[in-house]
């Protein structure tokens, strides 16, 4: 990210800190509900909906870029399902705006040559292998590992996501290793008590006192050494009270939204409150990202929430922790090295 950048992220946090200006700096995107894989506790995949076509998507980067948007991450479903996610991301890097993927890494390989201006890629990972097919499928263990391998021997900024659910509560150690192994810092956030996406209950939403003893763990680690660990104190201190979270006073939604594959606009994936881009009284994602309210919530267990909102309430680690984290995987330049 460029200086001119930098300073503008900073002022544009503390006027949302101190008189409550909003401005989109981080928009994440649910680029389409499609996905190849069925992963035992979430239900995405069988959202049907419309998805915003190409022209729409290059049209609503513009306004983005002319609202002060500095990151957009595009998540899903398989964001890489979509055929002109390469166009998409090109396009974003032409109008100066950093992006990321969250992906399954099944489809890495064959879509590689169109990540060229991407500036980082996060990868599913729940645990070994036996783990992790238990969860999304037989083989996704080698293509998640396959991808992680390509990425970084590309030269490409890594995260690792690890969802916290009954079968991989053991394997700590094991994913704390991967992604020492591949350099990139790891985010874990809790299986929640219903299906991803739906209403049926989660089979895989992990045992409470098990679960707190995993949080409880990794506190201690992230004491010890900085390495790897994505989280501030702070925000897993937050995340060992699930599933009976504080309540808190939604800051992120002054410098962050979320836009559903077919075009409503929110604060994030849970909260209820629904709108459309395409209905005739909210034309714009301005209006719409306006007259977002102000929210209150208890049910916030999303990693990179849970750390924006302790940096914005001044939790002075949590601070620390996303500027350094935001340093060193949006890199300065373009997307990944050609080699």
């Amino acid at each position: 990210m460029k200086l001119k950048d930098k300073l503008f992220v900073i002022n544009s946090l503390l006027m949302a800190r101190v008189f409550k200006k909003k401005t989109p700096l981080i928009v994440s995107w649910a680029i389409t509900t499609r996905c190849n894989k069925s992963c035992a506790y979430c239900d995405i995949r069988n959202i049907k909906v419309k998805e915003l076509e190409t022209g729409h998507v290059l049209s609503l980067i513009t306004e983005l870029s002319r609202l002060g948007t500095k990151i957009i991450h595009f998540t899903g479903g398989e964001p890489l399902l979509r055929e002109d996610i390469g166009m998409i991301i090109d396009y974003c890097s032409e109008r100066g705006i950093l992006t990321s993927i969250n992906s399954n890494g099944s489809l890495m390989k064959q879509r590689i040559k169109e990540l060229k201006n991407l500036n980082l890629v996060g990868l599913s990972l729940d645990g070994p292998e036996d783990v992790h097919d238990s969860i999304r499928g037989k083989g996704s263990y080698g293509e998640v590992i396959a991808a992680l391998t390509l990425a970084k021997n590309r030269g490409m900024s890594l995260r690792i996501h690890a969802v916290l659910s009954k079968p991989n509560l053991q394997s700590i150690d094991f994913l704390l290793k991967k992604a020492e192994e591949f350099g990139a810092p790891i985010l874990f956030q809790p299986s929640t008590a219903f299906l991803l996406g739906g209403n049926q209950q989660n089979p895989l939403s992990p045992d409470e006192k098990e679960y707190k003893k995993a949080i409880n763990y990794l506190i201690a680690k992230k004491r010890k050494t900085k390495d790897h660990i994505g989280h501030s104190v702070s925000g897993l201190k937050f995340l060992y009270d699930w599933p009976h979270l504080k309540k808190i006073r939604c800051l992120a939604r002054f410098v962050s939204a979320r836009i559903e594959s077919d075009g409503r606009v929110d604060i994030c994936f849970r909260n209820q409150f629904k709108s459309n881009l395409r209905d005739a009284d909210y034309a714009t994602f301005r209006e719409q990202f306006h007259r977002l309210p102000f929210l209150t919530c208890d049910q916030c267990c999303c990693s990179s929430s849970v750390e924006l909102n302790c940096a914005l309430s001044l939790n002075v680690d949590a601070v620390f922790n996303t500027w350094d984290l935001s340093r060193k995987l949006f890199k300065s330049g373009g997307g990944a090295p050609q080699r």
